[in-house]
């Protein structure tokens, strides 16, 4: 897949025929870019591509993932694929809400379009809820089950649990999608049509969802993206306002969240650390388009943040990342893919790793050049539709908690992926003398979901967390602001 002439197209030596995850490929390079996809491409994938196989490769998931986040350019996107035949391809129950008018007048949209809208919407809370991932997944198939006859919820539930079965979810995603389908209409009808004040009313959803936290927080945030996407005046201050009260309520009755923990370090990995030498891998995983890359180094100022910041400059884009130390070492392995072509050698990430620890490469600047050459070279097909690159559909958001030992916490930070991020928040920490123990790293989809544990000692106070908190959100992707109504 290439950009080539203002388009997103294939290479001549593609074969669609034998990558039918080509299809998704496409789609999250030109929603990533917001360039069209060549009309040469669209006819090769239409003629030659077969339907993926279940289960789906995991990187055609987290393609799709990637288009559906992407917010408004999204839109031209699938509609392309759908005038072409390649939407049902990876989707063949679309069919029977494809042009479907709505039932009720208040809905804008026929069912297949609201049901892109409400993604859409969904795109701009990511970062409210800890699955991002499987929010724009329930928002693409909330209504799905319309068309077919019977109660939707039900319908759709069952045709969520056959596409995400087909799509190679985990049996625990599995039954969370499917749950967010059956249960969709369950807190906007609870919250306008029940006594809140009655404890039975509360009861009764914290009991229909089985007292699941993530489920209540999805269900809240595709609730109000499925109003945004009905039409006119259906979400407002006062439907807000009763959800808000209903989950809270729920809140209350359900058991808290768990804190994040840092992974387990590979015996293998442990047993190099502890020889004190730089280490340097790059493996093929067996999806056959991923990688690991693995970094074993003195644990030093800076490190991650060069490790991290070598791999987005050679266009590896960072799927998970486990961060953490042993024996005077950093144990840092990093799931990665890239973004066009073929990765680099281990060799060059090892010798370019020297050259930034040595000062020799200034990452942060070559990252900021490449960005900037990127955003300015995204001319999409409709203006109109497209959202300016250096905006983030949804707005970041870090939590903090508390951990066991003094001076420690672990800060979860939520917001869109960019270029070189983990570089740029590896930075920062370093920069304002906030040590990170470990770190967990999560891409989902166009998401990152990251928790980092932190050493505040000696910066422990209102003021430093205030700094910190100031200095990272300056280097993540903020929502576009929104612009002043004008007088008529």
């Amino acid at each position: 897949v290439v950009e080539h002439g203002g388009e997103v197209a294939l290479a001549r030596d593609a074969h669609p025929r034998r990558d039918p995850g080509l299809i998704t490929r496409v789609a999250a390079a030109a929603a990533q870019s917001g360039l069209p996809i060549s009309a040469a491409t669209l006819t090769r994938l239409a003629d030659n591509a077969p339907e993926l196989r279940e289960p789906w490769p995991r990187e055609a998931l987290n393609d799709l993932l990637v288009l559906l986040g992407s917010g408004r350019r999204a839109v031209d996107v699938i509609e392309s694929l759908d005038r072409t035949g390649l939407w049902g391809r990876l989707l063949p129950e679309w069919g029977a809400v494809r042009d479907l008018p709505p039932r009720d007048a208040i809905h804008t949209w026929t069912v297949d379009r609201h049901l892109v809208e409400t993604a859409v919407y969904a795109s701009e809370l990511t970062t409210r809820v800890a699955r991002p991932d499987l929010l724009v997944l329930g928002a693409l198939l909330h209504d799905i089950g319309k068309g077919r006859g019977g109660d939707h919820s039900v319908v759709g539930a069952e045709l969520a649990q056959q596409i995400g079965r087909r799509m190679g979810l985990w049996p625990s995603d599995l039954g969370m999608l499917t749950a967010m389908v059956r249960h969709h209409l369950l807190l906007p009808h609870t919250a306008t049509r029940r006594d809140l004040d009655d404890p039975e009313t509360v009861a009764s959803v914290v009991e229909a969802l089985d007292g699941d936290p993530v489920l209540l927080e999805l269900l809240h945030a595709l609730a109000e993206a499925d109003s945004q996407a009905t039409g006119p005046g259906v979400w407002g201050d006062w439907k807000a306002s009763l959800m808000r009260e209903l989950v809270r309520r729920c809140r209350m009755m359900m058991a808290g969240e768990e804190l994040p923990v840092p992974d387990p370090i590979d015996p293998e990995l442990a047993a190099l650390a502890a020889e004190g030498a730089t280490h340097v891998a790059l493996d093929p995983r067996e999806d056959g388009r991923s990688y690991e890359a693995t970094f074993i180094a003195p644990d030093e100022r800076g490190v991650l943040s060069d490790e991290a910041g070598v791999l987005a400059l050679h266009g590896l884009r960072v799927l998970s990342a486990s961060i953490g130390s042993h024996a005077g070492s950093t144990v840092n392995t990093f799931v990665v893919v890239p973004r066009f072509g073929g990765p680099p050698e281990a060799s060059l990430l090892r010798q370019e790793l020297g050259r930034a620890r040595s000062g020799d490469l200034d990452l942060l600047s070559e990252l900021d050049a490449k960005d900037r050459a990127a955003r300015e070279g995204r001319t999409p097909e409709r203006a109109e539709h497209a959202v300016p690159g250096m905006y983030a559909q949804a707005p970041p958001r870090l939590i903090w908690f508390d951990a066991s030992e003094p001076g420690q916490v672990v800060l979860e930070l939520r917001a869109e992926d960019r270029l070189g991020l983990l570089c740029r928040l590896a930075d920062v920490f370093e920069r304002v003398g906030a040590d990170v123990l470990w770190a967990r790293v999560t891409t989902l989809g166009t998401t990152v979901v990251d928790a980092f544990g932190v050493d505040l000692t000696g910066l422990d106070t209102r003021a430093s967390r205030e700094r910190l908190e100031r200095e990272l959100l300056a280097v993540l992707p903020t929502a576009e602001p929104k612009k002043p109504a004008t007088e008529s």
